[in-house]
């Protein structure tokens, strides 16, 4: 007897059946993707999609996405703990956990690395991120099933309009006053942040009102070689908190500035905004929070999280904390609200790259092809920029050349292991 439905339908990502089992060496790849997704999405014009594109994970990664539903927490309240459990299962946490951990622990560990290498190294460090770019942003149309001219119109219209988006300069830093001893008067201008640019200082001037004095935090030299002025306002860096903060308690009437802070709300809905940019390759979360004006927040957030968490377990207190005034839980609060939005955007935005997936597999892929080469514009502006002061010009583009390369060369043998496991996994299956 001939079946009444030839076409049964497709069954759920969420399915239990189709959910990935939990194998140690697939979670140690895992935990590596995710690390190197972690580290990507740091720097302003870097997605960790575009990594997770180039590692061959994309699509299992937005599926993983796709499935974390509160479902199960539904399911229990209703008083159904065989289906809260069943729906709990159908989470994908064999790929959730170790992206997570991974994508977590560079965050928190290669913060201060990645940030430093962008500041003192930033051609070198950006043409790195050229180069994987650039090998990558044939990934998506080798998964394509079809290509027509109306897949090569819409990679196009996307990647001219990335093209723009990424050449707009964002707003220069902003600040909040956190402690001011004397209103209005000239009082010695302390810069809780570490400094990552010269133009952070120019902006922390700007906006110091009247002043005495600038001190600054700068381990990583930022204003070595500097005119000795900011605006007519001299200035003295550290190395170390510890000395910055002695030499500011003795200094008299202070004004600390602090990286501006958006509100709870505003932050939760900048935390949805800005993971649902990395998911996307090509549209970096870190160079919209910049146009949100909370990239330095959110990393002073996170430094400060770890610092409060450290002198938990015993480490002496961070010293600025004290110049500032700010209670300790202020940094993992404002961390924490940012991680709820992030949260949200991950569960309602994979969504919508899921549905894309299914409902326009080619078209989808044509368009994240797009954003890859449009995106190439914003590491490529920073290796021109960081041309026109480089001691030496023919050396400066022969290391920028050998690191683009470095990269392309680290995409393509990825690419390389990718297709052969695939095959193997193709052949074990047949």
């Amino acid at each position: 007897m001939r079946d009444a439905n030839p076409h049964p339908p497709r069954a759920e990502p969420s399915d239990p059946a189709l959910t990935p089992r939990f194998s140690a060496p697939a979670m140690g790849g895992l935990f590596i993707r995710g690390f190197a997704m972690g580290a990507a999405d740091i720097v302003p014009g870097v997605s960790g999609g575009t990594i997770a594109f180039i590692t061959g994970i994309y699509e299992r990664f937005i599926e993983a996405l796709r499935s974390l539903t509160p479902a199960f927490l539904i399911a229990l309240l209703r008083g159904r703990p065989r289906e809260a459990y069943s729906r709990f299962l159908a989470i994908h946490w064999a790929t959730l956990i170790p992206l997570g951990a991974g994508i977590g622990l560079a965050i928190l560990a290669m913060s201060g690395l990645i940030t430093t290498l962008m500041d003192r190294h930033p051609g070198p460090t950006f043409a790195f991120f050229f180069g994987l770019i650039l090998a990558s942003a044939w990934s998506p149309f080798a998964h394509m099933k079809r290509r027509t001219a109306a897949h090569g119109a819409a990679a196009l219209i996307a990647a001219i309009a990335t093209f723009f988006f990424v050449g707009l300069r964002p707003a220069g830093l902003r600040t909040d006053v956190a402690r001011d001893d004397i209103a209005g008067a000239a009082a010695t201008i302390v810069y809780s942040a570490k400094l990552h640019d010269a133009r952070e200082a120019a902006d922390v001037r700007a906006q110091a009102g009247a002043a005495s004095s600038l001190l600054f935090l700068d381990p990583d030299d930022v204003l070595s070689g500097a005119e000795p002025l900011i605006d007519g306002v001299p200035f003295t860096t550290f190395d170390t908190p510890e000395a910055l903060a002695a030499h500011a308690n003795a200094a008299g009437p202070l004004r600390v500035l602090t990286p501006a802070r958006a509100s709870l709300p505003w932050i939760f809905v900048c935390g949805a905004i800005a993971i649902s940019a990395m998911i996307l390759p090509g549209i970096s979360g870190s160079f919209l929070l910049l146009f949100l004006g909370q990239y330095y927040a959110v990393l002073t957030a996170i430094h400060g999280s770890i610092d409060g968490g450290l002198h938990l377990l015993g480490r002496d207190a961070d010293p600025m904390g004290a110049l500032t005034g700010r209670p300790w839980w202020s940094d993992p609060l404002f961390l924490g609200v940012f991680g709820c939005g992030v949260l949200l955007g991950l569960a309602t935005f994979s969504r919508v790259v899921s549905w894309l997936f299914h409902r326009a597999h080619d078209l989808t892929m044509a368009v994240l092809a797009g954003f890859m080469i449009g995106a190439l514009r914003q590491p490529a502006m920073v290796v021109l920029d960081a041309a026109h002061t480089a001691p030496k010009p023919g050396a400066y583009w022969g290391l920028v050349a050998l690191v683009a390369a470095a990269g392309a060369v680290l995409v393509l043998g990825l690419a390389v292991v990718d297709s052969q496991a695939r095959a193997r996994r193709a052949a074990s299956a047949a």
